[in-house]
């Protein structure tokens, strides 16, 4: 009897500290109803741990933000009326007390993990108001392409721009998402714009703004020869004009004179190549390597051997007849071309030594092209060039530094070998100029050029005038390689 009775006490105990559990369990669970469980959203907002109130009162701010959405960089502000957004707070405490109310005490007990829920959030817009405010953005931001435009008083071109336009249907969708949704309100809704790249700058563009600005300068008879070396587009204004040879025929001197030589220069051959192409541009030294290197001894036949070997390379409007200052010539000798048989167009030129500015030009793309193990000097001198040689015709070209001339017409640090020259009114220069690395290797963006620019004066307003025009036309030209390397850069 006593063990039964035991019995019974413990069963009660046992009761007793089940029932005390379950209340346990239950006051909590009574006080952990009154906030929302894990997984619990509204609109995409997370509103775990929130009072009912505290998550309405959520909805209430979210839907009376304006969003922050972005047109190419361009920051507005959509306000919640324009597009009559409307939410209603009673219908959402409804679809929340709801919510609340299907909470089970016994999975909560057992620990049941609770399933994600969103609650249903009542909000209305207005599609028509939504499109027409998409309409109004795409009036205000949306722009045509917009094409690189010559300046001819500046020397300069409009740098060309992308067309825009706004996918009014694909905005449209993410401005809705963001509409109806509560989540991180700091979130900038990115418009869905189409762009389209401008048409890339083509030579004519260089070719117009070059006319233009010679229609102020008609008291000068101009030839023009520019080439991208990477390309190969190409601006001529009577760049097969016969002008007068001057120091620019000492770049086929040097040229020819790398033919000859079986190794590098000897101290005395660098010191006549230096002055010749240096600032000094000794016509002395530049007699010398015609006469002991490429004529025997003898300046008139190097001449000869220059000539045929310019002609050998296609350049058959280049000549010379008699070295530089040549004082022992009776009669100067006449040399029948093309360019300068031509009879619309005269530029007196010298009957000593003639060349156009296409030819000289042509010469330094060879020189160029050569640095790079191909061209037409390789082609037609297979075992006299290499490209080590061709670089350092390149770089006795760049010790000519003047500030002047086409250095005038770039920018300060700018690569650039030339050779210019002047004399009896006729003013030139010749140039490599470089956008790519020290060594001339071009790479993605690079925009290397050639630039050959004579202008006969037979005005006689000299060098002081001259030698500025021919950097305005140096300066036109690098300002559309600028242009187009831009184009070019990934």
């Amino acid at each position: 009897m006593q063990r039964r009775i035991g019995c019974l006490i413990w069963l009660v105990i046992a009761m007793l500290a089940v029932i005390m559990l379950l209340a346990w369990q239950y006051i909590r669970f009574r006080l952990d109803s009154r906030v929302l469980p894990e997984g619990t959203t509204m609109a995409g907002l997370s509103v775990a741990g929130r009072t009912p109130e505290e998550a309405l009162n959520a909805m209430d701010v979210a839907f009376s933000t304006p969003i922050e959405i972005s047109y190419q960089g361009e920051r507005i502000l959509l306000p919640p009326d324009s597009v009559e957004l409307r939410y209603d707070p009673e219908i959402t405490a409804h679809n929340l007390a709801a919510a609340m109310q299907a909470r089970n005490f016994i999975a909560y007990v057992l620990h049941s993990p609770t399933a994600p829920r969103e609650i249903p959030v009542a909000v209305t817009y207005s599609i028509e108001r939504l499109d027409e405010f998409l309409v109004r953005i795409a009036n205000q931001y949306d722009r045509p392409v917009q094409p690189a435009i010559p300046l001819p008083e500046s020397l300069t071109f409009t740098p060309p721009q992308p067309g825009y336009t706004l996918d009014i249907a694909a905005s449209r969708t993410r401005l809705i998402e963001a509409l109806v949704s509560a989540g991180d309100t700091d979130t900038v809704v990115e418009l869905v714009v189409r762009v389209d790249p401008p048409p890339p700058a083509q030579s004519d563009l260089l070719d117009q703004l070059l006319h233009t600005w010679l229609e102020s300068h008609t008291d000068i008879i101009p030839g023009i020869f520019i080439k991208d070396l990477q390309t190969g587009d190409e601006v001529t204004i009577n760049a097969d004009v016969a002008f007068s040879g001057l120091d620019l025929l000492k770049i086929p001197i040097l040229v020819e004179t790398y033919r000859r030589l079986d190794g590098p220069p000897t101290e005395e051959q660098a010191t006549q190549i230096g002055d010749m192409m240096g600032t000094a541009s000794s016509n002395a030294q530049a007699n010398r390597l015609l006469s002991d290197l490429l004529g025997g001894r003898d300046a008139y036949r190097g001449a000869e051997h220059l000539t045929t070997s310019m002609h050998y390379l296609g350049l058959i409007n280049t000549f010379m007849a008699a070295p530089y200052d040549a004082v022992d010539v009776v009669i100067s000798p006449t040399i029948i071309t093309l360019a300068n048989a031509r009879l619309d167009i005269d530029t007196h030129p010298s009957p000593d030594m003639q060349t156009t500015p296409l030819e000289i030009g042509l010469l330094l793309e060879m020189v160029y092209q050569c640095t790079q193990g191909g061209g037409a000097l390789l082609a037609a001198y297979p075992n006299d060039f290499t490209p080590d040689e061709c670089h350092q015709i390149i770089a006795w070209m760049e010790r000519n530094q003047t500030d002047n001339w086409t250095e005038a017409g770039v920018p300060a640090g700018t690569r650039l070998a030339h050779r210019h020259g002047f004399s009896d009114g006729t003013y030139a220069d010749a140039a490599l100029v470089f956008t790519s690395s020290e060594d001339g290797e071009s790479g993605t963006g690079s925009q290397d050029f050639v630039i050959v620019v004579y202008l006969f004066d037979p005005q006689g307003q000299g060098r002081e005038v001259m030698a500025p025009l021919i950097a305005n036309v140096c300066q036109a030209a690098y300002n559309y390689f600028t242009i187009r390397s831009l184009e070019n850069q990934p």
